[in-house]
């Protein structure tokens, strides 16, 4: 497959490159474009923005971006998936809810850590105002202690956030749970 040259991809989208681990592109104006709807975030040292992996799934599907290997093969949304999926294992889980997510026109950040995964901002409040929720997803059959849920909710709290626990089934349709503490005391 040839190489794509320039900063636009064949579809006519940005071109990101996957180089250890990492997915970035250059700074342009289609770049620039997707980083003001929420997609990718500027690298400190300046001229790059990087994407998550779940993020980059999307963008490819939907056709603004193509990626690009360390020796300059494009690839494809399946090639992308499988060495991805090398790396991390609950991608698809996460690209699943991520692409949900979009869909219900939110914007969607990396969140804390591999439990806590998205940052979730309310509809038209991106750049305004922090985010309001944390996603947790899970898939749908997985034991989760409740100590473990009480842990996220602590830590939701802590950061003045709602935590919401993404359970994907297996047709790959996310069900959204709100989870709060409720004081009782007082009814």
């Amino acid at each position: 497959m040839a190489e794509i040259r320039g900063d636009q991809g064949r579809n006519g989208g940005a071109v990101a490159r996957f180089v250890s681990g990492k997915i970035e592109a250059e700074e342009n104006d289609k770049t620039l474009k997707l980083l003001s709807r929420g997609y990718g975030s500027r690298e400190p040292s300046g001229g790059l923005i990087a994407y998550s992996y779940p993020e980059t799934l999307y963008l490819v599907e939907i056709g603004r971006m193509s990626v690009l290997s360390e020796s300059g093969e494009e690839l494809n949304f399946n090639k992308l998936l499988e060495t991805l999926k090398k790396l991390d294992e609950n991608i698809w889980r996460d690209y699943v809810v991520y692409r949900d997510l979009r869909e219900r026109r939110y914007v969607v950040k990396d969140g804390v850590n591999q439990e806590l995964r998205f940052r979730v901002f309310e509809r038209g409040k991106y750049g305004k105002e922090p985010a309001k929720y944390l996603v947790a997803p899970i898939m749908e059959g997985k034991n989760i202690l409740i100590e473990r849920i009480l842990e996220w909710l602590s830590a939701c709290r802590k950061m003045r956030k709602e935590l919401v626990i993404a359970v994907v089934d297996r047709r790959n349709e996310v069900i959204y749970y709100k989870a709060a503490l409720v004081d009782l005391r007082n009814v």
